[in-house]
């Protein structure tokens, strides 16, 4: 949200990939003759670069990208349809992974690709021309190289999870560099987030309330438990075997231990108090917002900060531009939640999951019978719709309608817009997940651990659990625990090909399981069922990875090879 940004710096190096995002961050003499051979000459603007850096990620969501990551994997996870309305048919394509629905569709991730290696050239650049000489520390260089390689890193994770082939360049360059074997780019991601995990100090960024999103070596710690889980899953059958890179399930281990008794995270007691929406009751703009939303929650590890200073003309897009996606779509008088364009409705097979008494239901789920929104959405051209509606990530709205993100926003900006001023974090990283990472990898304190995470769900013990949790409990628990977070279709992905297929087959079923009843949406308002959209060879095929953009494809003039079954 608005409190605690991260500024970014309007130092006119459009050419270095350091676009402007926001306010200054520091004071130049020339916002013209500065270039890649001028600059770095400081520590104050090799920090300025880093945020640089920074503002690389966050553009990856802000500039529009569709599908961003967030987006394409609550599509594509088994807790979601694809939604959205009749037009949307790029959502039913990668939820069905399913390219009949939208044959036009063979480039739907261009922008995305492209802003993602955007921001590596940033980081590549200032990491080329990093100097320890002008720091006044080697700490304070330390931070700023490890910021970077974290980010790198990060980006990285993210590409190869998204689409296994990739090309891997760590040096700024315009040269067609081919796709790398998926080892070697997990090599360079372990190597990225190794380096940030064991050189940021762990003094740096410890007060959230002046540095809420900047990276510390606990963060990058625990991105490195993450990225061990997925590839032991994914590749290894979760067998535990050494990655590439060097990384062993005791490393992956040690750094979530390393958290953990760090005394800088702990769960937020009230669960709902993490999200904007499950913490907002409806209020008039009169009154003002009213939330108990904690926005530097000592839960959060990782999070990336958007500003609402972003109208339609002006160049800082620093807004979270999938908020809109996931809005109602239609309506405008079920305040505090707000409208958008339907997207990623949440499955009947996944709201059934939640007992009656676990909190983590209502703080991430809007039921629109509940409210008495689901005919009047149904009743229109919603595709997919089920009535549930992710609250985790969600638009609001005063009482009469208004956008609450572009009220806000308006006090500074003209033309704020509800599309281009929401300003929500988005959290990558809770400090619940680095308790059930632990307790997956093998902790000793792996029932305590676990037990934590259900009594904040529970709001008591009678949920614990007396032995050690077992890997299907952990993954049934993160199931609940991550819902509507960008989080579930990797997890489900490191299962096995089989139980992904599964999973992703059955999400047309009432319960998400084999000969449950059939469930049924909205299309245009029609009542449909679900049940014959999902194949299993479409999922089975492409193995859970997305196409490369057939324009890159192209422009390196078939140079880079599509992924099977695209």
């Amino acid at each position: 949200m608005k409190t605690s940004n991260i500024k970014i710096a309007a130092l006119g190096l459009l050419a270095l990939g350091l676009a402007s995002c926001g306010d200054d961050y520091l004071d130049t003499s020339s916002k013209t003759s500065l270039n890649s051979e001028s600059f770095y000459s400081n520590e104050a603007q090799a920090n300025a670069a880093v945020v640089g850096c920074y503002d690389g990620y966050q553009a990856t969501v802000s500039e529009g990208c569709w599908p961003n990551l967030f987006l394409a994997s609550e599509f594509a996870s088994d807790d979601c349809y694809g939604g959205g309305g009749p037009d949307d048919r790029s959502c039913r394509v990668l939820d069905r992974m399913d390219l009949n629905y939208s044959t036009s569709d063979v480039s739907a991730f261009e922008a995305t690709w492209e802003w993602y290696y955007k921001a590596i050239n940033r980081c590549n650049l200032f990491l080329q021309k990093n100097n320890p000489g002008i720091y006044s520390s080697n700490d304070a260089y330390k931070a700023a190289t490890g910021e970077a390689r974290a980010l790198r890193g990060l980006e990285y994770f993210d590409l190869v999870r998204l689409f296994e082939n990739v090309p891997l360049i760590t040096t700024p360059t315009q040269d067609i560099v081919p796709q790398a074997s998926p080892d070697s780019v997990y090599a360079q991601i372990v190597a990225d987030l190794k380096y940030a995990a064991d050189s940021i100090p762990t003094s740096y960024y410890t007060d959230k309330s002046t540095t809420l999103g900047r990276i510390t070596s606990y963060a990058a710690g625990a991105m490195l438990a993450r990225v061990y889980l997925f590839y032991d899953g994914v590749y290894n059958n979760n067998g535990r075997g050494t990655m590439p890179g060097g990384l062993t399930a005791a490393d992956a281990l040690a750094y979530c231990e390393k958290a953990i008794n760090s005394n800088q995270y702990s769960l937020e007691p009230n669960f709902k108090d993490l999200w904007p929406a499950a913490s907002t009751t409806a209020s008039t703009k009169e009154d003002g917002w009213k939330n108990t939303y904690k926005e530097a929650s000592n839960e959060i590890v990782w999070v990336v900060k958007f500003n609402n200073d972003q109208d339609w003309s002006n160049s800082n897009h620093n807004g979270n531009r999938f908020i809109v996606d996931l809005g109602m779509r239609n309506v405008t008088a079920y305040a505090p939640y707000g409208n958008g364009w339907g997207q990623a409705p949440i499955t009947q097979a996944a709201e059934s999951k939640f007992l009656d008494n676990d909190t983590r239901k209502d703080a991430t789920i809007i039921d629109a019978k509940s409210i008495g929104a689901f005919d009047a959405q149904a009743s229109t051209d919603c595709m997919d719709y089920t009535g549930f509606i992710n609250k985790k990530y969600c638009p609001l709205i005063f009482t009469d309608g208004t956008s609450i993100a572009a009220y806000q926003a308006s006090a500074e900006i003209s033309g704020a817009n509800f599309q281009t001023s929401q300003d929500q974090d988005w959290i990558l990283m809770r400090y619940s997940d680095v308790l059930l990472m632990a307790a997956e990898l093998g902790s000793p304190n792996a029932t305590r651990y676990f037990n934590l995470v259900r009594e904040r769900a529970y709001g008591n013990t009678d949920h614990d659990i007396a032995g050690t949790p077992t890997i299907q409990q952990i993954w049934d628990e993160r199931r609940l625990e991550f819902m509507g977070e960008g989080i579930r279709y990797f997890d489900l992905r490191r299962q096995g090909l089989d139980a992904f297929v599964t999973a992703e087959v059955n999400q047309a079923t009432i319960n998400g399981k084999a000969g449950g009843a059939p469930a049924t949406v909205y299309n245009n308002t029609e009542a449909e069922t679900t049940a014959s959209t999902y194949q299993d060879a479409n999922f089975r095929t492409k193995r859970g990875f997305f196409m490369i953009p057939n324009d890159q494809i192209t422009l390196s003039g078939g140079v880079y090879k599509q992924n099977p079954g695209w």
